[in-house]
């Protein structure tokens, strides 16, 4: 096959049509009138064993041939054509005969179309015969197209009859079953791959029954695959469907790697709060009864604010540990109204908020309420009881949170993200990257700028809006 696909479907040039007639006039008035008044690109050659020739050495998008010619006819061109060259190309059949048996004999070689010279020629029916090869290189390019698709693909797909037999199948799934992709066809899902074919076609047979696609999960040879089994209506011959499978081995394995980390911090959650929950409350009673006792205002107020800082960092820890990358469960979420809730748990009488209409987005609702509460009170925090703190969108798929406080120094930015890292008296250090982690367990990217009035700007970019 001389013809690249890729460079077929790719190409945004001039549809390239041979055409082929021992006319040598008719040749060049068919070639010449579809390129000076259809905008193709012709060539004219005036037999089938010139025409091979030139095709072996250019590419062409279709081909309109004579039927009557000498060594070979139009269907004995098409069939050399298309074992030797491309057995996709587009081929249009022009006959002088219109007969029922040169119709049939077209029709049956898989002709795009046939026309009768005569009306071409004579009713100047080139505008015809014009729309109907663009419609075939359409046709064709589309086909090729996905073909190229399927093909390359990394999931397995397959079309399949509801005998269970495979008609045309890809690399991926050959690759899936052990085999090679021409070892397959016509073998059946069952003896491809067992068991979990046989339940692959009874769903085929009943999407086909049901005409409504399924999804299911299933596992072959050690390996998990996710499927798609949707009705195929375009082979009028038999019922079908096609099949598409994809290899989720590495999402199932982070998955249940995931599942034993959430339970060995579960069960390190459950030691922190046992553990330092108690000696801080008995620790905390004790500073209740000295501060009864004792005059140093001052030594109580440290101790204090040392039981405090313990509570705190107990309550950050264990927000760490139970949620830290978990995984999350999106919905569609109205930015400002979950803002607006985030500011009324955060303890201040003079700061403000000020939150513009940004939209909705693709977020988990307790976990993007959890980092707005964490940018407020470090705001809050840093900038002081009279700060101004703004939400807002700079662009679609992007929203920032920030405050007109004093700003973090640009050799710190990249600090600040790190557990424990707090520039705040009171801080524990641990708010920013509890924010950090929200953020990338959402696939989000976060930045800081400068704010508009000085300040500190988060931006959280990657984000899906809707709408």
């Amino acid at each position: 096959m001389c013809r690249d696909r890729a460079s077929i479907m790719m190409d945004g040039g001039p549809i390239r049509v041979l055409v082929v007639d021992d006319s040598e006039f008719f040749a060049e008035v068919t070639a010449e009138t579809l390129e000076s008044e259809h905008g193709f690109e012709t060539f004219a050659r005036e037999s089938a064993r010139d025409g091979i020739e030139f095709l072996r050495n250019e590419r062409i998008d279709c081909i309109v041939s004579d039927y009557e010619m000498p060594e070979r006819n139009g269907l004995e061109f098409l069939e050399t054509v298309r074992e030797t060259i491309d057995e996709d190309i587009p081929f249009v059949l022009l006959t002088g005969r219109g007969d029922e048996e040169v119709a049939s004999e077209a029709i049956a070689s898989g002709v795009d179309d046939y026309f009768l010279k005569l009306d071409v020629v004579e009713d100047e029916e080139y505008g015809r015969l014009a729309n109907r090869i663009r419609s075939a290189v359409s046709e064709n390019r589309a086909h090729q197209k996905y073909e190229l698709l399927v093909t390359t693909s990394p999931d397995g797909i397959a079309h399949v009859a509801s005998d269970g037999t495979v008609l045309t199948a890809n690399p991926a799934l050959a690759a899936d079953a052990g085999s090679e992709r021409e070892e397959i066809i016509g073998s059946t899902l069952p003896e491809l791959f067992g068991a979990v074919g046989e339940k692959r076609l009874e769903t085929g047979r009943t999407v086909i029954a049901e005409n409504e696609p399924e999804r299911t999960e299933d596992v072959f040879e050690g390996k998990h695959f996710h499927n798609i089994i949707v009705p195929v209506d375009f082979d009028s011959d038999r019922d079908t469907f096609q099949l598409i499978s994809r290899d989720i081995t590495e999402r199932k394995e982070r998955e249940r790697e995931l599942q034993r980390q959430n339970e060995r911090l579960e069960k390190f959650a459950s030691v922190i709060s046992h553990d330092l929950r108690n000696p801080l409350e008995v620790a905390r009673g004790s500073a209740e009864l000295i501060a009864q006792q004792c005059d140093d205002r001052e030594a109580i107020d440290r101790m204090d604010r040392a039981l405090s800082r313990m509570d705190r960092l107990i309550d950050d820890i264990l927000t760490i540990a139970r949620q830290g990358e978990a995984a999350h469960q999106p919905d569609a979420v109205d930015l400002a109204h979950l803002a607006d809730e985030a500011w009324t748990n955060v303890k201040t009488d003079t700061a403000r908020v000020d939150i513009t209409d940004v939209g909705t987005i693709e977020a988990d609702p307790s976990r993007l309420q959890e980092l707005f509460e964490n940018l407020f009170c470090n705001a809050v925090r840093h900038g002081g009881e009279d700060v101004t703190v703004r939400v807002g969108a700079p662009d679609h798929g992007a929203f920032y949170v920030e405050d007109d406080g004093p700003g973090i120094p640009d050799d710190r930015r990249d600090d600040v993200f790190e557990l424990g890292y707090s520039t705040a008296e009171e801080g524990t250090g641990i708010g920013l990257s509890i924010v950090q982690q929200i953020a990338s367990a959402h696939g989000w990217d976060v930045d800081i700028t400068e704010g508009s009035d000085s300040g500190t700007r988060f931006v959280f970019s990657d984000v899906t809006f809707f709408g």
